[in-house]
């Protein structure tokens, strides 16, 4: 923690100008105890960490400070609050905040709205951040989370293919109908973002990735433009090359032959895995975090269909848990909005039978606007 009590119970703060002589003989001299807890503290002085101050005993307080207080948590908290105090938004550290017992690193006002800014350096379970979230805004506070720059991929500008763990998804942002994670990477004071996601397959997404210097970003922070046609055009060859190569590796790998569901759909369809509609293997909104690569579920729909007469206009969503037993896929708890989402898809484009025909034109459309259209 950088916030500490004086002897006079007054606030004392850390920052990264105060003199290296000037901490040592604080350390010796002064005696600080904790704004929550009132428990004595050590002033810690060292030479990887960053000066900052510590529970002599562990204290059932340690909770609210999860991150373990590590280098880059300390650190980006400090030049957090140099941004806040440039823009003149009078920033708190660390507040305790008794109502809902938590303690966001930061707290600024911006006209009537307060805001709860959360640097996330550590892994939090979604049950933590769920309940942390809700708490702020049960006081009617906004929280707003920040990841750590998790890898290098995350700073390389423009179109990226990159990973988004489950931890780090959950901090995904919504404006409109925009998709963006927010992080900040300490050592080059940099915000990155990575905007327009386009789920692949699991972990794997397309982004586009920016960057603001620290102190060149705004309050409220900056929100990513939707990504031009011609932009969207390179995502989606890049995503049919990523399917193309996902069905040859099946059908060179599988040890199921004809046993395998994929396999035998293609069969049955009188399909091949080179010459798939280009409407069948499509992404959607919701495809992220998924275990299960999209074409394979919408080719078992097709079959299923097919088996059982019907068509995208016919096909009744009151069926889709049937749809997802048949296929030995109901395990797959995100499966029915996804089903539910391409049906609309293929109603949209008048889709009958895996014989319909879609110009590149049509579908580049409807995917645009699935994916990244921002309400007006």
């Amino acid at each position: 923690m950088l916030v500490a009590l004086t002897v006079q119970q007054q606030l004392y703060q850390l920052n990264g100008s105060t003199p290296q002589e000037q901490l040592q003989e604080l350390k010796k001299t002064a005696q600080f105890y904790c704004p929550q807890c009132k428990a004595l503290l050590i002033l810690k002085v060292g030479q990887i960490k960053i000066p900052h101050f510590a529970h002599v005993k562990k204290s059932d307080c340690d909770a609210l400070f999860s991150e373990g207080e590590s280098y880059a948590h300390l650190l980006g908290k400090q030049h957090l609050q140099e941004l806040f105090q440039q823009l003149q938004l009078q920033p708190v550290l660390e507040p305790y905040l008794p109502l809902i017992q938590q303690r966001p690193d930061l707290l600024i006002t911006k006209g009537i709205q307060k805001y709860a800014i959360e640097f996330q350096c550590s892994r939090l379970s979604p049950q933590h951040f769920q309940k942390r979230t809700e708490g702020y805004k049960d006081v009617q506070i906004m929280p707003v989370w920040i990841i750590q720059t998790p890898n290098d991929k995350f700073k390389s500008r423009g179109l990226t293919k990159l990973s988004i763990n489950h931890t780090n998804a959950q901090y995904i942002q919504m404006y409109k109908n925009q998709k963006y994670l927010l992080s900040y990477d300490v050592h080059s004071r940099t915000f990155f973002y990575i905007s327009n996601l386009f789920p692949i397959h699991g972990q794997q997404y397309f982004g586009y990735v920016q960057s603001i210097p620290l102190m060149k970003q705004i309050f409220p922070f900056f929100v990513p433009k939707k990504i031009s046609e011609n932009q969207f055009k390179i995502m989606l060859t890049k995503f049919a090359a990523y399917r193309l190569h996902f069905l040859h590796t099946r059908l060179h790998l599988s040890k199921k032959g004809v046993n395998d569901r994929l396999l035998r759909a293609i069969y049955e369809l009188k399909l091949t895995v080179s010459n798939l509609p280009n409407f069948i293997g499509i992404p959607l909104s919701n495809n992220e975090q998924s275990d299960i690569f999209c074409v394979e579920w919408q080719l078992q729909l097709f079959y299923f269909m097919e088996r059982h007469q019907l068509t995208p206009q016919t096909f009744h969503l009151k069926a889709i848990p049937y749809f997802l037993e048949w296929a030995k896929m109901q395990a797959h708890v995100n499966l029915p909005k996804g089903v539910t989402r391409y049906l609309m898809v293929l109603r949209k484009l008048a889709i009958e039978t895996v014989q319909s025909k879609v110009t590149p034109e049509q579908l580049f459309t409807i995917l645009y606007e699935e994916l990244f259209a921002i309400p007006v």
